[in-house]
């Protein structure tokens, strides 16, 4: 498993989840931030099998669902000493056309949040 080296833009994640599944379990996940090729999971039980090469997720965006095969990437433990919780960075394989066009809706109101604020 590799550091966390994340190069892509990043979005915070507001109030997105994610049901993720490991060939064995099925547990819930707060997404922290998104990009087109990956994500970042937070509160997910140490039960989560994070060693394997692919693993699948519900991801909640709202009013739609997006249902994507992952690579986790890095693991770090939940900070603070919550030691029954993990953080993972996944890689998104082959990511969805809906996924590519709900990050690019989030980047295009990003980017005009922006400017109204200049």
């Amino acid at each position: 498993m590799q550091a966390n080296r994340r190069t892509a833009e990043r979005m915070e994640s507001v109030g997105l989840m994610t049901n993720l599944f490991d060939g064995r379990s099925a547990v819930l996940g707060l997404v922290e931030d998104v990009s087109r090729g990956g994500l970042r999971v937070s509160a997910i039980p140490r039960v989560f099998e994070d060693g394997v090469e692919t693993c699948y997720a519900v991801v909640n965006g709202g009013w739609r669902d997006f249902h994507l095969a992952l690579r986790p990437r890095w693991v770090e433990p939940a900070p603070r000493g919550r030691g029954v919780y993990k953080r993972v960075g996944f890689q998104i394989l082959h990511p969805p056309t809906a996924w590519m066009n709900f990050i690019k809706e989030k980047e295009d109101e990003q980017h005009s949040d922006m400017v109204f604020a200049a």
